[in-house]
């Protein structure tokens, strides 16, 4: 049995109950909220979030809990639960599937379990430090393509790449690739995780947008880096790659 085998078990034991609870919402028109940041969120947004606490401070009452709609809560051990009860709540709003919950547990800072999970397309993507990445539990890599000429490239919003600033070097890379689409979100970085696409770019996150993908993407055999190359959840943009592109996708991404 792997060390963090019950912290896994448990965090997908909460994606299939937040699960619930989400697609009893989906689309039943919902009235959206504007956060202070600007961007929306809706009563399964924190119903979600909500029942993922209640489940962590039963069982794990010692852990940390960082939630993105209700915010940090410190605890007694060197252990912190990630909650991203919905990820990619613009999709959810407007009907589209491709949103999830993310959850992740952090050692001393450092993600160990990370989970992706597609309520409304009925999808689970795993993983363990050391203890390798499942898609529904059944062991999965990402894909071997060595060159960007032969990738899928995927971005949230090529818009946003702009907005911040590599709108030109994005649009060179993705010019390159066989095929580009803005399939974002955590949905993207699924893809990769799962060998379906090859880059998955995000100039913009928060830690609860991306501590999945940074167990998901090596256990996948992949990489997940900030844009600047660090091994960073905190930096404010986030890369999941196949790996053999990491290096290249990098030395492209520069701001205009």
């Amino acid at each position: 049995m792997g060390r963090f085998d019950g912290e896994l078990e448990l965090a997908l034991r909460m994606a299939r109950e937040a699960g619930k609870i989400i697609l009893s919402h989906f689309n039943t028109g919902l009235a959206v909220e504007t956060k202070a940041d600007n961007s929306p969120v809706t009563l399964a947004d924190k119903k979600s979030e909500e029942a993922l606490r209640t489940i962590m401070e039963k069982h794990t009452p010692t852990y940390g809990i960082i939630g993105e709609e209700f915010g940090a809560q410190a605890g007694s051990a060197d252990r912190e639960w990630v909650i991203d009860p919905i990820d990619g709540t613009k999709a959810f709003i407007h009907g589209v599937p491709l949103f999830g919950t993310l959850l992740a547990l952090l050692e001393k800072g450092k993600p160990v379990v990370g989970v992706i999970a597609l309520p409304a397309l009925g999808h689970t993507l795993a993983a363990t430090l050391g203890g390798g990445c499942t898609l529904d539990g059944i062991p999965c890599r990402v894909s071997d393509v060595d060159r960007v000429e032969d990738g899928l490239l995927l971005d949230g919003s090529a818009t946003t790449m702009e907005r911040l600033g590599y709108g030109n070097s994005w649009a060179t890379l993705r010019k390159r690739a066989k095929l580009h689409r803005g399939w974002g979100d955590c949905y993207g970085h699924f893809l990769v995780a799962c060998g379906r696409a090859e880059v998955m770019a995000d100039p913009i996150v928060s830690i609860w947008d991306v501590a999945p993908m940074a167990v998901i993407l090596p256990e996948a055999g992949g990489r997940f880096s900030a844009f600047s190359g660090a091994d960073s959840i905190t930096e404010e943009s986030g890369l999941s790659t196949n790996g053999r592109l990491h290096a290249e996708i990098l030395a492209g991404l520069r701001k205009n």
